[in-house]
């Protein structure tokens, strides 16, 4: 090889070096613009969310052509429009706003069948009751998903034992009420209720309770747990710490 061979050869190495070096570098320049786009839009979701957030509490209404995503709009402004269910829920849900996160977006993903086996169980279960009734019915599910003893997903708690002619968790799901199925205001209702719980908006209103059973029966299981409050027809109860299981601190004030 003389030396012009080499030299060209040379050169002609150092024009692919370049020329991969410039699609490297047009890859990664690509990629963290995406990642940013991604990152604005995430922010400027969020922020929109809550100068939304801020006008509905300042002024009760919401004057604005942003749409916030389907769920959101469902489990929080929706409810609050909800006029049979009054001052209780109105003010819940307003407050509720606050608490919005950006996390609460990949939360809403996740609907459909989870929320459908809520809704199930707070209309079957609590149909008649006030919201904040239904949402205790709804807290309660959530709570055991939450707790080691149950299975990690609405519908493995609330379809537990299902199968059993004896020793199902929720009793419509084993004495036939499910023949009926939803309908109506009530299971229209049930659903918003079911998001709104689901998306994690508020505080517990059953005081950690994994527990319940309506006034008109007393059941064996209430004695080893902590009464925790009575919330319309239904008597809600928590398993007992330690301490509490020593001391033999069973019971808790109603509110």
């Amino acid at each position: 090889m003389n030396l012009d061979d080499a030299r060209s050869q040379q050169k002609q190495l150092a024009t692919a070096f370049h020329m991969l070096a410039a699609l490297v570098l047009c890859a990664l320049t690509i990629l963290v613009l995406n990642l940013a786009s991604a990152r604005a839009r995430e922010q400027d979701e969020t922020l929109q969310w809550q100068r939304l957030a801020g006008t509905y509490l300042a002024r009760g209404d919401v004057d604005t052509d942003w749409q916030a995503p389907r769920t959101l709009r469902i489990a929080s402004i929706l409810l609050e429009s909800d006029s049979e269910a009054g001052a209780i829920l109105r003010a819940r849900s307003l407050d509720d706003l606050q608490t919005f996160d950006s996390s609460h977006f990949s939360t809403a993903a996740n609907l459909t069948s989870e929320v459908d086996c809520l809704s199930r169980a707070i209309y079957y279960e609590a149909r008649s009751e006030s919201f904040v009734g239904q949402l205790a019915v709804a807290q309660v599910i959530m709570n055991r998903v939450r707790h080691p003893a149950y299975p990690s997903t609405i519908c493995g708690v609330v379809f537990e034992g299902a199968e059993r002619m004896t020793g199902c968790q929720f009793t419509f799901t084993c004495d036939g009420s499910m023949i009926r199925e939803p309908r109506g205001r009530s299971w229209r209702r049930s659903q918003l209720v079911a998001q709104h719980a689901f998306m994690g908006f508020g505080r517990d209103v059953t005081r950690r309770a994994t527990h319940y059973h309506t006034v008109a029966v007393d059941p064996y299981w209430n004695d080893n747990l902590v009464r925790t409050r009575r919330i319309g027809t239904h008597i809600f109860y928590r398993f007992p710490t330690r301490r509490e299981r020593d001391a033999g601190i069973l019971r808790e004030r109603d509110a």
